[in-house]
C-alpha cells in the first residue's frame, strides 16, 4: 500500500536524509525559477530598465502594495482608479511584506523577488512533508513530490471553436499559473502562501480527525490549524470557501462512513472554521460599506474556461488517480480526504463566484498523491504481469524492477514537459524578446520617478493603460486607468482614454473632460503616442513640467 492503512498507523518519521534531499531539490528549483528574472536584469539594454515582472504588466499592483506597506501603512487603497476610496485592511500579505522590506532595507521589487524565493522553499518543503503524511513507500514519496512540483498536463492549444486573445487564461498549462505548483512558483508569492497555509491546515485537520492525541497536542494542532485558516483568509478572503468547504465535506464523509454523528470531530472542525468568522465578517462589512470596493470586487472576475481545458491539463493525474479509484474506491479515511479536496475544487471552479479558477491553487498536490497511488497500486503491477513486459525483463541486462523504474521516469518526464516549456519561454522573454512594457525606457521610468514627492497621493495622472499599470509604483499618485480589476469601470475608462489621445476629440471637449474627471497630470510617452495623433504640447490648458527624450509630463492648469 502506498498510503497509510489506518487511523492509528504510526509510520516511522521521515529520515533526516530525505528532508535534506527534499530541501536540496527545493533549493535547485528555486534557483532555476529565479534565473529568468536574473537574466532579465543582466541582459536589459542600457537604455531600458527591467521592471522585474514576467507575466502580466498589471502585477506591478502587488509591488505597489508592498511599497505602501514599506511606507508604514496597514491598509490598502485603490491606486489604479481615479475615484477616492476609503482605505481598508486588504492585501495584508503584501502590506506585511512591505513592512518587512522597510526593516530589511529593500525596495518593493527586491522584496517581491525575495518573497518568491522564500515562499518557493517553504511551499515545496511543506509539499514534501504533506506527501509523507499520506505516502509510506520511500520511492513513491519522491515520485509524488516530483509530480506535485514539476508536473503539468497537455492543454497547449485553443479548442477548435475558440479564438483566444492575449489576456486569455487558456490554454491552462501555458497561461494559468493557478493550475500548477511550478507555474505558481514562477510567478506569484501569494499563490504559494495560500497553498502553504492550506497544507498546514489540512495536515492538522487530518491528524485531528483520524488520530488519538493527548489533550495538549489536540489544542496544539487545533491552534496551528486555526491560525493557518486565518492566514488563508488574510491572503485570499474568498479562499475560505475552499478551506472550510473541504473541512465540512470531509467531516460529512466521516459521518457517512461511521453511520453516526461524530460530536468530537464536529467540535474540532467547528473550531477550525470558527477562527475565520471575524475575518470574513470584516471583509463583508468593508465591501458593504464602500461602493467603490463593491464595484472593484464585482469586476474582479477570473472565470473558469471550458471544462475540456481542465480535463486536458489534469488528464495524466486523473487517469492514474482514476485507476486507484477504480480498484480501491475512496480508500481509507486519509486517502478519502484527498478526494474530498479534489471534489470540492471541481464544484468551486464552476460555482457562481467571481474567482472561479483561483480555487485550483494547490489541487495539484492531492492529485499528485492520488496519481502516485494509481501508478504504484494498479498501473505498474498490471504492466508487470503483461506478457511483453515479462519477456523483456528476462533478457540479459534487464530486470523487472529496472524496467518499472524506467516507466516511472518516463511518466515523470512526460508530466514535466509543460513546466520545462514554461521555464524556457520565461528565459526567452527575459533575454531575447524583452517586450515593452516589461522592459521600459529609462527616460519613461525617470519621468514617473519625477512625480514622486511632487504629485500628491490623491492626484490623478492620465496615461495610457500600459503606462498606468506601472506609474503608481514609481510616482505614488493615482492613475485614471491602469488595472483591469482595480480601475473601476475599466472598459468605459479605456474607451475614454483612447478617445482623448486620438483625433476623435477636440481640445474644448478634452479640456472639459480632464477637469470633470479631476485629472491633475497628463503623462505622454511611448504608449500614449501609440494611441493617436493628439499632441498635448499644443493644448493651452496643459503646462509642461517635465520632459526628456522618452516622456513628457503636463500639469493641468487650474484656470
Amino acid at each position: 500500500m502506498v498510503t497509510r492503512s489506518g487511523a492509528r498507523d504510526n509510520a516511522p518519521l521521515v529520515p533526516v536524509r530525505d528532508w535534506l534531499i527534499a530541501g536540496a531539490i527545493a533549493m535547485l528549483c528555486m534557483a532555476t525559477l529565479q534565473l529568468p528574472y536574473t537574466l532579465g536584469y543582466l541582459t536589459a539594454a542600457p537604455e531600458t530598465m527591467y521592471t522585474g515582472l514576467l507575466v502580466n504588466v498589471e502585477d506591478a499592483n502587488y509591488l505597489t502594495i508592498i511599497q505602501r506597506g514599506s511606507e508604514g501603512s496597514w491598509s490598502h487603497s485603490l491606486r489604479f482608479t481615479s475615484e477616492p476610496d476609503a482605505p481598508a485592511h486588504l492585501y495584508l500579505f503584501y502590506l506585511a511584506l512591505g513592512h518587512l522590506a522597510r526593516v530589511l532595507g529593500l525596495d518593493a521589487t527586491a522584496m517581491w523577488h525575495v518573497a518568491r524565493a522564500v515562499m518557493t522553499l517553504v511551499t515545496f518543503g511543506l509539499t514534501f512533508g504533506f506527501i509523507c503524511a499520506f505516502v509510506r513507500e520511500r520511492g513513491a514519496r519522491w515520485v509524488a513530490f516530483l509530480f506535485a512540483i514539476l508536473g503539468a498536463g497537455f492543454d497547449w492549444v485553443a479548442l477548435p471553436w475558440e479564438t483566444l486573445d492575449p489576456t486569455s487564461a487558456t490554454p491552462a498549462d501555458l497561461k494559468m499559473a493557478d493550475a500548477h505548483l511550478f507555474h505558481s512558483a514562477l510567478t506569484f508569492p501569494h499563490y504559494l502562501a495560500s497553498i502553504a497555509l492550506l497544507l498546514i491546515l489540512f495536515w492538522c485537520a487530518v491528524r485531528l480527525l483520524n488520530e488519538n492525541h493527548a489533550r495538549s497536542k489536540i489544542f496544539l494542532l487545533a491552534g496551528i490549524g486555526a491560525c493557518a485558516n486565518v492566514g488563508v483568509a488574510l491572503v485570499y478572503p474568498f479562499f475560505v470557501l475552499l478551506s472550510c468547504g473541504v473541512l465540512a465535506g470531509y467531516l460529512g464523509l466521516l459521518m457517512l462512513r461511521a453511520k453516526r454523528f461524530l460530536p468530537r470531530e464536529t467540535l474540532r472542525v467547528a473550531a477550525l472554521i470558527a477562527a475565520v468568522v471575524p475575518v470574513v465578517a470584516y471583509y463583508a462589512n468593508a465591501l458593504a460599506s464602500s461602493e467603490l470596493l463593491w464595484v472593484w470586487s464585482a469586476q474582479s472576475q477570473t472565470l473558469s474556461p471550458n471544462p475540456l481545458h481542465y480535463l486536458l491539463t489534469f488528464a495524466p493525474y486523473l487517469i492514474l488517480a482514476g485507476l486507484g479509484l477504480w480498484r480501491n474506491g475512496l480508500g481509507d479515511n486519509r486517502r478519502a480526504f484527498l478526494w474530498v479536496w479534489v471534489l470540492v475544487v471541481v464544484f468551486l471552479v464552476y460555482a457562481p463566484f467571481g474567482p472561479q479558477r483561483r480555487f485550483l491553487q494547490g489541487v495539484q498536490i492531492p492529485l499528485a498523491i492520488l496519481a502516485t497511488c494509481g501508478l504504484y497500486e494498479v498501473f505498474l503491477p498490471r504492466v508487470g504481469r503483461a506478457r511483453w513486459f515479462v519477456s523483456l525483463a528476462k533478457r540479459p541486462n534487464y530486470s523487472a524492477k529496472g524496467l518499472q523504474r524506467l516507466l516511472v521516469v518516463l511518466v515523470a518526464l512526460t508530466l514535466s514537459i509543460s513546466s520545462v516549456y514554461q521555464w524556457i519561454s520565461a528565459v526567452a522573454l527575459a533575454t531575447a524578446a524583452q517586450p515593452y512594457p516589461i522592459f521600459r525606457p529609462r527616460g519613461e521610468v525617470a519621468a514617473m520617478d519625477w512625480l514622486r514627492g511632487r504629485a500628491a497621493a490623491d492626484d490623478v495622472v492620465l496615461s495610457a493603460y500600459l503606462t498606468g499599470s506601472y506609474l503608481p509604483l514609481r510616482s505614488g499618485a493615482r492613475v485614471y486607468l491602469g488595472h483591469v480589476y482595480e480601475t473601476v469601470h475599466f472598459q468605459s475608462k479605456q474607451r475614454a482614454v483612447d478617445k482623448f489621445f486620438s483625433e476623435a476629440a477636440n481640445d474644448v471637449a478634452r479640456k472639459h473632460w480632464v477637469r470633470e474627471n479631476r485629472i491633475r497630470y497628463v503623462f505622454y510617452g511611448e504608449a500614449e503616442r501609440a494611441l493617436g495623433a493628439f499632441d498635448p504640447a499644443g493644448a493651452e490648458y496643459l503646462q509642461k513640467v517635465f520632459a526628456n527624450k522618452d516622456a513628457v509630463i503636463y500639469r493641468v492648469r487650474e484656470n
